[in-house]
């Protein structure tokens, strides 16, 4: 169970879990249960072709698995070049890191780096890293649109089978020449909720179809804790909202984009602002707290009934510190590039200033859930933020830390990141009991 603690009047819940997360028994029996079937059907082809032919087969099979994976690993390795030629050298880097890590847990007794980690999660964020350390300054500069499409397949590949197991209903959406993904509720029930996603990606990279899971997992999560605590029959439909991105688009066109399609939803979906949840991941958090702020200062009377704010980036002055986050995905070189290119048109020191959050007024704003890993990039950031949000007199803020974690756990999908569905429901309970309120005050 999480502790909840408390930072001034800035409540702060610590997942704070050292045991293994719940499934590992039956991931062992699945991968014992596949080990056997397969020495089983190995021992029956030798017994029936003999053991050269079996051997010659397996080798041609492996030999074409290897051949198969080394392309995989060199289209994802486009993004990471300036050269064609350039790119099965970056392949074979990237599996010499996968390689090294391997060993790495190996060497360490087969435990993972941290008791919430598993060897899955230890490749993604070691691979991460690497790439991100080793060629971030190409793909912010350079590739960011390379990247965006792997993203946008991952979530094609998954759509309809995660929108099948949550009960969901895909729907494709054109507006403001993008591409945008509902994710609806087929029932209509007796009350409503939106929840408007903005994808994270440093301002440049990943499409919004990268978070279905997460989206998926919002709906239905949302619904459950509506139904089970507060006995709360909602359709829960839950916008992927689409942004232009740097370094073509730069600051305040993301921004701008992200508040037009609230402006979109309240016009179109017929649905008023305290019935609509902001959420959003890493860049996307940034922009949904941004937009708040504009909101509150502009116009108040669209102030969203709250946000879901996922490892929000919220200083752009806050540079280096690689020393004290060596295990987050994200080196400070490249959040310095794609900073760098977010805010390429911003050349007046003041306006800078204004563009983080931090430097803003925090008073005012709908109630806020924010979380951060510890071992993550922005965690100190974020604590700063938290701090200033106490001096400043907020009440509406709670603060969620999943412990020995990086950067956006949220985003990865569930079977790699073992804390991601866990911090998907702490912002769903937070994102309910604000709802909740709303919907029993009209009965």
């Amino acid at each position: 169970m999480a502790e909840t603690t408390s930072y001034g009047t800035v409540a702060i819940s610590v997942d704070d879990k050292s045991a293994p997360q719940s499934g590992t028994c039956a991931r062992v029996f699945k991968s014992t249960l596949v080990v056997v079937v397969l020495g089983v059907l190995l021992a029956f082809l030798v017994l029936q072709f003999g053991l050269a032919t079996v051997a010659i087969a397996v080798g041609i099979l492996l030999a074409f698995a290897f051949a198969l994976t080394f392309l995989a690993f060199c289209f994802a390795a486009r993004a990471l070049v300036r050269s064609f030629f350039m790119i099965p050298i970056a392949a074979i880097r990237l599996q010499l890191n996968i390689f090294s890590t391997v060993v790495a847990y190996a060497f360490r007794g087969f435990k993972p780096l941290y008791p919430q980690w598993t060897l899955t999660f230890e490749i993604t964020c070691k691979m991460m890293r690497f790439m991100f350390e080793e060629y971030g300054e190409i793909i912010a500069f350079e590739n960011a649109a390379l990247l965006r499409e792997p993203f946008a397949m991952h979530g094609k590949m998954i759509l309809k089978s995660n929108c099948l197991e949550h009960n969901t209903r895909p729907e494709k959406i054109h507006v403001n020449g993008m591409d945008h993904m509902w994710l609806r509720d087929p029932e209509k029930k007796q009350h409503r909720l939106v929840v408007i996603h903005y994808h994270g990606g440093g301002f440049a990279m990943s499409d919004p179809l990268q978070d279905v899971e997460l989206a998926n997992q919002t709906h239905s999560m949302l619904q459950q804790i509506l139904q089970r605590k507060y006995q709360l029959d909602v359709s829960v439909d839950v916008l992927l909202s689409n942004y232009r991105k740097s370094p073509e688009n730069p600051y305040p066109t993301p921004d701008n984009d992200c508040f037009d399609m609230y402006q979109y939803v309240l016009q179109h979906e017929e649905v008023s602002p305290d019935h609509v949840i902001f959420s959003g991941d890493s860049a996307g958090a940034k922009m949904s707290l941004a937009n708040c702020m504009r909101m509150r200062d502009s116009t108040p009377e669209l102030l969203p009934l709250g946000c879901l704010l996922y490892s929000p980036s919220v200083d752009f002055d806050e540079t280096g510190g690689d020393e004290q986050t060596p295990h987050c995905i994200m080196p400070a070189a490249f959040v310095d590039a794609v900073h760098t290119t977010y805010l390429a048109k911003v050349t007046d020191p003041t306006e800078r200033l204004k563009v983080s959050p931090i430097n803003g007024d925090l008073r005012g704003l709908p109630p806020m859930f924010v979380q951060y890993g510890t071992l993550e990039r922005f965690y100190s950031q974020g604590m700063r933020i938290v701090a200033k949000a106490k001096e400043q007199g907020v009440t509406n803020w709670e603060v969620d830390l999943l412990e020995n974690m990086p950067h956006d756990v949220v985003m990865l999908p569930t079977d790699v990141s073992p804390s991601a569905k866990e911090g998907i429901r702490h912002g769903c309970e937070f994102a309910a009991k604000l709802a909740a309120k709303v919907f029993h005050a009209q009965v």
